[in-house]
């Protein structure tokens, strides 16, 4: 199963509205397949999860600017 497969699970698994998100942010900034899986996959989180992964992000932010 590729990255490919993956997505296209996810997004069979998603709300119309969070789709939407995902496919619109994709297509208008060319996210490659494993970038719309990752984003695909933000988008089935709990806001709990999107807090820890807007932590991630941050705390990764702050190691490459040191």
């Amino acid at each position: 199963m590729g990255i490919k497969d993956l997505l296209d699970d996810v997004m069979d698994q998603l709300p119309a509205d969070r789709k939407t998100a995902v496919t619109a942010l994709t297509d208008e900034y060319g996210a490659s397949d494993t970038c719309a899986f990752m984003l695909a996959l933000v988008a089935t989180a709990t806001p709990r999860e999107r807090r820890l992964t807007r932590m991630l992000l941050n705390e990764l932010e702050r190691v490459t600017m040191e």
